[in-house]
């Protein structure tokens, strides 16, 4: 995994960045997003990934993702799924 970006921001308790990685076909979010975890030494639920973009017949993927350094910085941090009006009554 080659970086792009790393860097650590403090107030969040997280790192952010970009970097890139060879893989032989699309990893998909949960591939890269073990990757990531034992890259940084974290659990997989302290991870989140933005996005993973491949170029047309390229084999290199940037990836970008966010590390947190537990679950709770995590929960508090990222944006709750939004519930749909006809399951909340439920």
């Amino acid at each position: 995994m080659k970086f792009v970006l790393n860097s650590y921001n403090s107030l969040l308790h997280r790192h952010d960045l970009i970097a890139k990685k060879s893989y032989a076909s699309n990893p998909g979010i949960n591939v890269v997003k073990e990757d990531v975890a034992k890259h940084f030494n974290k659990p997989v639920d302290c991870v989140v990934v933005q996005a993973v973009r491949g170029g047309f017949g390229s084999s290199e993927f940037i990836i970008e993702a966010r590390v947190y350094d537990s679950a709770d910085k995590l929960q508090f941090v990222e944006p709750k799924p939004k519930v749909k009006k006809a399951e909340a009554g439920k």
